[in-house]
């Protein structure tokens, strides 16, 4: 089994164009060269290179902005969610996974029923989540971690 992307830039190097994992761009999806820009799965912003489609479209719509001359703040990055099924068996993530010094952590493990939750907060706010096996709180989860959600009510979602 393999998981994740490798974004090809074997083109952007040949032409000179700054790389790393991905094609480096900045805030307005824009590379060191005048008038050359990068979005999806090729780029790679404040190091990291998305390899979903939501984070493409809010590229997309920066990117758009400014080519129009719009002003508006750049593209800060994508709060990301998946949602898979591997060999069965229900998995989902949602922004932050890991757990550090900077964050609490509430977990739940069910052995019996085969079931793994993880929700990690951050500043009293819910900055991330790891479920498996039981996935259908993953929406709500991905809800409260966009909208900066607080923590309170977490472990009412969490222990049905």
């Amino acid at each position: 089994m393999a998981v994740g992307i490798k974004p090809n830039v074997a083109l952007a190097q040949e032409a000179g164009i700054p790389v790393n994992r991905g094609i480096l761009v900045n805030d307005y999806l824009e590379t060191d060269i005048p008038n050359v820009f990068a979005v999806g799965e090729c780029a790679e912003h404040r190091g990291i290179a998305y390899g979903l489609v939501a984070p493409l479209y809010q590229q997309g719509q920066v990117l758009a902005k400014r080519l129009c001359g719009i002003n508006d703040e750049g593209y800060q990055g994508s709060v990301l969610s998946t949602q898979l099924k591997v060999s069965g068996v229900d998995v989902f993530s949602a922004g932050k996974i890991n757990e550090d010094e900077s964050t609490k952590v509430f977990k739940m493990y069910d052995d019996w029923n085969g079931v793994y939750k993880k929700v990690l907060i951050e500043d009293g706010k819910i900055a991330g989540a790891v479920l498996f096996g039981d996935t259908k709180d993953g929406n709500k989860l991905f809800d409260f971690i966009k909208k900066g959600g607080t923590d309170r009510g977490i472990f009412r979602i969490l222990s049905r």
